[in-house]
């Protein structure tokens, strides 16, 4: 479904959704960074405070300044590093850390929806076509599949019927609403529950409010920057497609770094 503004914009009202599920229910597990990484003694007074929020910043705009310079290389980086993040969701359930989970997730889309998800990519590489990208995933499909099966006993029912009920998704929703409902239906749930279930009570409240604080944080950053790219562009949805996914990348590497770094801390 698609609306036209009196400044003759069309904008597809499903994207506009999708990006507000993301924004308010996916993005909120990575604005626990802080909470993560006081509780791991990385942040214990106003200047290691001071010290870790220009560290992610300073990461987060080296991810989208190399984007910019090498997009199509950033972006099989980006779905390999994806790989290994959302495989930590299956970390403690199959071998190499989770990683044929990640694989199979974001690799379905690339079978089912070929077509659309290398629509997706051109608008991430800022080409026409995207070809080497989606086979690139479409391999890492294939490779999740594989050690699927061959790590097949240690999979449980109950998990055989997730990687059942995302494979069903995968083929009924288009590529944006099947990375939503994986995202902010499992993903970050997964990653809050985790979170809040190791706080003590009486710091879930501050939890809550830096959660919040940066989860608005950042969606104003990203309304700004997709507002800027809009002006390139004839339609918003490559405007919004590209604040999403580059955003995403970009807030994934700091996210990823610190939580590999509060494992390796904790044992």
């Amino acid at each position: 479904m698609y609306l036209c503004t009196h400044w003759e914009v069309s904008v597809d009202l499903s994207l506009i959704l999708a990006s507000c599920f993301i924004s308010l229910v996916g993005l909120p597990h990575g604005a626990l960074d802080p909470v993560v990484a006081h509780r791991c003694g990385l942040i214990h007074d106003l200047r290691s405070s001071a010290w870790f929020f220009a560290g992610y910043i300073i990461l987060t705009a080296l991810v989208v300044f190399f984007w910019l310079q090498l997009p199509s290389v950033s972006l099989l980086l980006f779905l390999l590093i994806s790989c290994f993040h959302f495989g930590r969701d299956w970390k403690q359930k199959i071998s190499f850390g989770g990683f044929a989970y990640g694989t199979f997730v974001l690799g379905l889309p690339a079978w089912t929806a070929p077509e659309q998800v290398e629509q997706i990519f051109s608008f991430l590489i800022f080409q026409n076509a995207a070809k080497i990208p989606l086979i690139f995933l479409q391999g890492l499909g294939i490779v999740g599949v594989s050690l699927l099966i061959s790590d097949r006993g240690r999979v449980s029912s109950r998990d055989a019927s997730e990687l059942f009920i995302l494979s069903i998704c995968a083929v009924s929703f288009e590529p944006l609403w099947y990375f939503v409902a994986y995202f902010c239906g499992l993903h970050s749930p997964r990653h809050l529950i985790a979170e809040f279930k190791s706080m003590r009570q009486e710091a879930r409240f501050s939890a809550y409010v830096v959660m919040l604080a940066l989860t608005i944080l950042t969606l104003g950053v990203a309304a700004m920057s997709g507002s800027h790219l809009e002006k390139y562009y004839e339609s918003i949805d490559i405007a919004i497609y590209q604040t999403i996914f580059i955003g995403l990348a970009a807030l994934t590497v700091p996210h990823m770094c610190l939580l590999e770094w509060a494992a390796k801390k904790n044992g």
